[in-house]
């Protein structure tokens, strides 16, 4: 009963008015002195309250045999309580919201919890603002996991578009799926940020991710322009660095969405350094996609577990080509220089005509190597 009682109190009734109200929907029509008996208030109490209830249409009273008696209006009708108090609150917002937007210096309000997310998602709707986020995981779900999806579908009925640029794991690959009317980029996870940053209108949100998440709320037009030229140069860049084991999972994750990977140069690393990764995931995911490798590759593969990937096809340079530590994977639209150094780094472009000039390249090579 305890999260009822808060939930109504989040809704608009007091202590008395919930206590009340959830003793007659579980317990069905009563009388006052009843009511007074099982909350513990006095029968002047209990009248007062239940005619507040009356008021807010919770409650009805009928005379039963010459004894008034109380019952509860459907459930449902709690509904109409936030209803009603957004209505009145969307009546004040335009004589309310002039002034504020008039103002041209910069206002900063800092924000403590999850209510911090909520008022910048009901400023957004507010706004019919499209909106841009940097970095982050799309925590945001964790925060508000009821709240944010009825955000997006409101959203998608405003017409509201927006944009991410987020870490490339599978948590946020997996909830940027969830919403509506975006784009995505994802850039390597190891990709340094001050936080995540929110901008749209004239605002610049940060957020500060804690158990106790901090909501830093700047208006200012100059400063939101600035952030959102940062955020277009970064969506609209066709190159990213991928650094360490856990970038090189990121690409080889980015494989899997396409048909084929074609290598130039391959010489097993993947595999031989991340054994588990290729164990655990890649290869049941590559065989349930029906995901195909096609490799030209150095000799020195033959001694690799890469030889026995079910999905890998091989041909090999002939042997007296020097070796060379960069290579080339080719999938989409993207082609990828791979360097297996200590700290492995990718550099990938994203470029149509760039991929299929180096899968033309591909081709070429593959029709003239040997067979493994």
């Amino acid at each position: 009963m305890a999260d009822e009682s808060g939930a109504l109190a989040e809704a608009g009734l007091s202590s008395n008015e919930a206590n009340l109200y959830l003793l007659l929907v579980k317990g069905g029509r009563m009388k006052a002195n009843e009511l007074a008996l099982k909350s513990g208030l006095q029968r002047r109490t209990v009248y007062d309250t239940l005619a507040q209830l009356e008021v807010k249409g919770l409650v009805g009273k009928a005379d039963v045999e010459g004894v008034q008696t109380f019952s509860p209006s459907p459930p449902s009708s709690l509904l109409s309580l936030l209803d009603e108090k957004r209505d009145a609150i969307e009546k004040i917002l335009p004589s309310l919201s002039k002034p504020f937007e008039a103002e041209e210096k910069t206002g900063v309000s800092v924000l403590y919890g999850a209510a911090g997310f909520k008022t910048v998602l009901e400023d957004i709707l507010q706004l019919r603002a499209d909106y841009c986020v940097y970095h982050g995981q799309l925590q945001i779900f964790d925060y508000l996991p009821k709240f944010f999806p009825i955000f997006n579908e409101k959203r998608k009925k405003l017409g509201i578009r927006a944009r991410y640029i987020l870490l490339d794991v599978p948590q946020a690959r997996a909830r940027a799926k969830r919403i509506p009317l975006a784009d995505f980029k994802f850039i390597d996870s190891s990709t340094l940020s001050g936080g995540i940053w929110w901008t749209y209108a004239d605002r610049l949100i940060l957020f500060v991710l804690q158990k106790q998440p901090i909501t830093i709320f700047i208006k200012n037009a100059d400063l939101a322009k600035t952030f959102r030229r940062t955020f277009d140069e970064l969506f609209e860049s066709k190159t990213q660095v991928y650094r360490g084991l856990d970038g090189m999972k990121a690409v080889l994750e980015r494989t899997l969405e396409h048909k084929e990977t074609l290598f130039i140069g391959g010489s097993g690393a993947a595999p031989v350094n991340l054994p588990e990764y290729f164990k655990e995931r890649y290869t049941p995911e590559a065989i349930r996609r029906r995901h195909v490798w096609r490799n030209i590759a150095y000799p020195i593969i033959l001694k690799t577990p890469a030889m026995k990937l079910p999905y890998h096809k091989i041909r090999l340079y002939p042997k007296h080509w020097p070796f060379n530590p960069n290579i080339i994977w080719i999938f989409g639209d993207c082609v990828a220089n791979v360097m297996w150094l200590p700290k492995p780094v990718a550099f990938l472009v994203d470029d149509k005509q760039i991929a299929d000039s180096y899968r033309r390249y591909f081709e070429m090579l593959w029709k003239i190597s040997e067979k493994a």
